[in-house]
């Protein structure tokens, strides 16, 4: 075999392998890359189309997020990651010295654990108070820095006369149960940048007093004129001698007595007119001069 016949051999056979190199790019890896590129156009055209919505989620998210933030930074409320009876005592005497004089004793109920939160229950029993304490140390605990809730409550008015002045002294009986709350492994709810000194508000009407009391005192205190007791001795225009306690006084029209005054002086009747207000009830007392029967 000349040298001639043997290139052209080879050349043929190198020829062949370009061909079948070149057919086979051609009709298998071109086809399967273009494939591929027409999957990858499709996914881009669909996340384009997909677009305005997603546009739409990442602004709602945003939204989310800083009303979220915002919220969170303007929480007054604290919320330790534990609670003991020591910090819920401390945290009632400070609510007591906000709203003014209350008693009550405080009893630990036990704890309410959840997964990374719980609280401790505490009952106020015993406790006394006048209403607008007690309304200024309910708003203490519902607006305070330490997150409270009131879980129930129990009112009742009292009254009872006192001794000195014989007045009906009135005050609110009252019970509770309170959830001091805490939580677990989020230290940044321990602190409020918003948290700041509670200003007390005025408290409303007392819903409770009642125009009509229960409870009335029978004896007048030191000092004071029962007009019950009095007897009525000359009535003059404008004025009248009366005997009270064994000694003799001069009345005047509109002078004070217990419970009420001196609202009329008749001198044609001989008597005298008392208004008085026996807790809540007004009741008119006429008083005239008790002359002797005269017997032959």
């Amino acid at each position: 075999m000349t040298n001639k016949v043997r290139n052209t051999i080879v050349l043929s056979i190198v020829l062949l392998v370009i061909v079948l190199l070149l057919g086979g790019w051609w009709w298998w890896w071109q086809p399967r890359e273009l494939k591929k590129i027409d999957k990858e156009v499709q996914a881009i055209n669909k996340e384009l189309e997909d677009l305005p919505g997603l546009t739409d989620e990442v602004q709602r998210l945003t939204t989310q997020y800083q009303d979220v933030k915002r919220r969170y930074d303007s929480r007054s409320k604290e919320i330790p990651q534990f609670d003991i009876s020591s910090q819920t005592c401390e945290y009632m005497s400070q609510g007591i010295d906000e709203a003014g004089f209350l008693t009550f004793d405080m009893k630990f109920l036990g704890t309410r654990q959840r997964t990374n939160w719980g609280f401790n229950a505490y009952k106020l029993d015993l406790g006394e108070a006048q209403f607008e304490n007690l309304f200024k140390f309910i708003y203490y605990l519902e607006n305070g820095q330490r997150l409270y809730k009131i879980s129930s409550v129990k009112l009742e008015q009292k009254e009872e006369i006192d001794n000195e002045t014989q007045e009906v002294i009135k005050w609110i009986a009252f019970e509770m149960e309170i959830h001091a709350y805490f939580v677990r492994n989020i230290p940044e709810l321990g602190t409020s940048l918003a948290a700041k000194s509670l200003a007390m508000i005025v408290s409303p009407y007392d819903p409770f007093w009642n125009i009509i009391t229960k409870t009335i005192s029978t004896e007048a205190p030191i000092g004071e004129l029962d007009a019950d007791k009095v007897e009525v001795k000359a009535v003059l225009p404008g004025k009248a001698f009366v005997v009270a306690n064994g000694s003799l006084i001069v009345l005047h029209l509109g002078d004070k007595v217990w419970r009420g005054s001196i609202t009329r002086i008749t001198p044609t009747e001989s008597s005298v007119q008392f208004t008085l207000n026996e807790g809540g009830i007004v009741r008119k007392l006429t008083k005239k001069i008790m002359f002797d029967k005269y017997t032959r």
